[in-house]
């Protein structure tokens, strides 16, 4: 049976506020202005009664002029920001995750650290190394009780265990990184390429970086990607190019999605057939079946969103 969801919540970066829309018909609802500069990403509690914004600052990776150091808590029954937890003197808060000891792990871009949150004491409990001054974005893989970050001009990904809440080590990629996923089973790691239109394949257990996937129909490299629940597809999301490619992980099969301008990042449906994403430039979503390859709808929200959530 497929869960249906509440309501979404969208994250919109130009507007410097965060929007609450209708899961079906994509309408706004509700906003929370007076954001903290500037809301950028966006994560949920396992429960789904919370969301988590970091402020990363006015700028982006490599160039934040003023980064900031607060991460946003907010209500989603009751639509509302129920506080900030300041993460000083960690500066640009960027992808934060939740790990099965319910702690938040958050990519402090700037301070090249990650921050370890205990969202119930509304503070900073540690401060882990990842060996990189250019960590952007992480994934949690609970089972093998590892976070992995994306160090984007390193070219590298840092192994960190958390249980020890230290750096084991790096894998080696040959080329810059720009985006970061990894398979359900943990088996896999999933790295978008900075430099060619191409995803690398990276085996968890030893390190070992297989065959690239060229991306068919991108004529630039691509930066976020994330693979389906049933880890049967990769969505791969080009970088200011309005192209979306879902792969196929077993049989390499690509369909090309035209989506608006600016694709940033976006959301499954709980029904396992839908991504909705977000295009910044065009102040639009796409929302895409992922089994036929096409966008079934486009719906103008906001004036930029950079990501979004179904809760």
């Amino acid at each position: 049976m497929t869960i249906e969801p509440r309501g979404i919540i969208a994250v919109d970066k130009v507007g410097d506020r965060i929007l609450f829309l209708d899961p079906r018909s994509l309408a706004i609802i509700s906003e929370i202005r007076d954001m903290p500069c500037l809301p950028h990403e966006l994560t949920l509690s396992p429960d789904r009664s919370r969301a988590f914004v970091p402020a990363f600052g006015d700028g982006a990776h490599g160039d934040n002029p003023h980064p900031n150091h607060l991460l946003s808590v907010i209500d989603l029954d009751r639509r509302v920001r129920l506080s900030d937890i300041d993460l000083s003197p960690l500066q640009a808060p960027h992808t934060l995750r939740f790990a099965p000891d319910g702690l938040l792990y958050v990519a402090c871009e700037d301070s090249g650290k990650i921050a370890v949150v205990d969202v119930d004491k509304g503070r900073v409990v540690d401060r882990v190394e990842t060996g990189s001054t250019n960590s952007h974005r992480l994934v949690v893989l609970g089972a093998r009780g590892l976070i992995c970050t994306d160090n984007e001009e390193d070219g590298s990904i840092s192994l960190i265990d958390i249980k020890q809440r230290c750096l084991l080590g790096k894998i080696a990629l040959p080329d810059p990184i720009a985006g970061i996923a990894a398979s359900p089973d943990e088996a896999t790691l999933y790295c978008t390429s900075g430099r060619e239109p191409r995803v690398w394949p990276v085996s968890v257990a030893d390190g070992a970086v297989g065959v690239p996937i060229d991306l068919r129909d991108h004529e630039k490299s691509a930066q976020v990607i994330r693979v389906t629940r049933d880890g049967k597809r990769l969505v791969v999301v080009g970088d200011q190019e309005p192209v979306v490619s879902v792969i196929d992980i077993t049989t390499l099969e690509q369909r090309s999605v035209r989506v608006g301008a600016k694709p940033m990042d976006g959301a499954f449906h709980f029904d396992g057939k839908t991504f909705l994403l977000a295009n910044e430039e065009s102040a639009t979503l796409s929302e895409i079946d992922l089994n036929s390859g096409r966008v079934t709808r486009t719906a103008s929200v906001g004036t930029g969103c950079e990501t979004l959530a179904y809760f």
